[in-house]
């Protein structure tokens, strides 16, 4: 394996095992939730203060529009085949509309793994920037304009569109400039411990997801006040983003845990759950936090079943923590709940992940019909108002066990995020029985 694959594996495995977030990482790092917002963003400054924490993102090489001398550059951490940056590109636009001289917006391609497609965009996107730099922000709006068209011939005609030759494009496209691009794009996103799309650096400050154009209004227009104090302090224009990378060397902002790290919480243990997997016998509890519209929960789905069917002595038990970002999410775990008091829970979420695009009633309906549920009665718990209590006594149990986003699992006490591997379950079950025997 060559450097830069092997770059990109390790960059893969990263984000193969990283968790849909909510409103509780805002709560937990002290800033105000949007109602609308997917993730959590960096507390807000107080006007005129130079000692917000920022991380150092360096620019240099990577595809970028708006002037260089901008008083606020964003990077954008983002994927071509990801719903939430399509929705946060019309952000960006908006933003570049009403600050065509003072912003800035620098594109950093984090192919997501979940996304067979995505890898093959951003190569495409990094070709024409090799190929013509001017044309790339046009390639780059065609490229979440449509989603679905990613044959090579879909991209050409994009390249050719944003006034690349069919030569010219296609020699990018193998060059070794294009490869390394890709490379260097994935070992910044891993240094600064990007695990998910979109993810925004407004001069340094981070704001995860597709949050709503008002947040992003309010970090700008600090940022622009900002700036004007360092041209008042003698900082010439074009200098302003060294001024502001050099601020973050000297105040940096906190890199997050290790997604593998794994937290003891007292609190979980015991706390029980719908029996989802394993025997109801089995000594050993993990008690899951799901949310059935996350790709991640689907991932870990597979994982747990596997690891009930080689650890018999393991059983799962499943709580629902539906995301804000997740519309029909809610729905689904009513669903789930409805499922669970026939004793169908296992074989409805499997059918709710084989098709985690469309959740909505008529959908749920028929998951549950193929699930083997009696229909007069799921349908009348789903909309029983009993459903609705026990989807918030779970979520009032997420919030008081610190949970922070999904999945999120607990083996017997010992917290574990993300659709991690087998092997990080099974050293948790080895760590919670020794601390069981102590």
């Amino acid at each position: 394996m060559n450097k830069m694959n092997g770059l990109m594996v390790s960059f893969a495995v990263a984000l193969a095992t990283t968790s849909c977030t909510d409103e509780a990482t805002r709560a937990a790092q002290g800033t105000k939730p949007e109602p609308t917002s997917e993730a959590p963003l960096a507390a807000a400054p107080a006007r005129g203060d130079l000692a917000v924490k920022r991380f150092t993102v360096p620019v240099d090489g990577l595809p970028s529009y708006g002037p260089r001398d901008a008083r606020v550059t964003i990077v954008e951490a983002t994927d071509y085949d990801c719903p939430y940056c399509a929705r946060a590109e019309n952000t960006m636009a908006t933003l570049r509309e009403k600050h065509p001289r003072d912003v800035r917006v620098v594109v950093l391609p984090v192919p997501l793994p979940m996304h067979p497609h995505a890898e093959t965009a951003a190569r495409a996107s990094l070709a024409v920037f090799e190929a013509k730099p001017e044309a790339f922000v046009t390639m780059h709006t065609k490229l979440f304009a449509d989603q679905r068209a990613r044959t090579d011939d879909d991209l050409l005609a994009f390249a050719e569109g944003a006034g690349v030759s069919s030569r010219s494009y296609t020699t990018a496209l193998a060059s070794a400039g294009t490869k390394d691009a890709l490379a260097r794009s994935a070992k910044l996103a891993s240094a600064l411990h990007v695990n998910g799309t979109p993810t925004f650096f407004v001069n340094g400050r981070i704001v995860r997801g597709a949050q709503t154009l008002a947040t992003f209004e309010t970090i700008v227009d600090e940022e622009i006040t900002h700036t004007h104090d360092l041209e008042g302090a003698g900082v010439p224009r074009v200098a302003l983003y060294e001024a502001i990378l050099k601020e973050a060397h000297e105040n940096p902002a906190p890199l997050e845990k290790d997604p593998e790290e794994t937290t003891v919480v007292r609190e979980a243990r015991g706390v029980g759950g719908a029996h989802f997997l394993g025997s109801p016998s089995a000594k050993t509890t993990l008690t899951l936090f799901t949310d059935l519209a996350c790709p991640y929960c689907a991932r870990l789905d597979t994982r747990l079943r596997e690891l009930t069917e080689k650890h018999p002595e393991v059983k799962v038990v499943l709580r629902h923590a539906p995301l804000p970002m997740h519309e029909n999410a809610p729905l689904a775990a009513r669903a789930a709940i409805a499922a669970d008091a026939q004793g169908k829970l296992a074989p409805f979420v499997a059918q709710v992940f084989t098709n985690q695009h469309t959740q909505d009633r008529a959908v749920l309906e028929e998951h549950a019909r193929k699930a083997g549920l009696d229909m007069t009665r799921f349908t009348k718990d789903l909309d029983g108002p009993w459903t609705a209590a026990r989807l918030e006594e779970d979520r009032a149990l997420a919030r008081k066990l610190g949970v922070e986003g999904t999945p999120t699992t607990f083996v017997e006490d010992e917290r574990v995020v993300g659709a991690q591997p087998l092997a990080l379950f099974e050293r948790a079950l080895t760590s919670a029985k020794a601390r069981a025997a102590n």
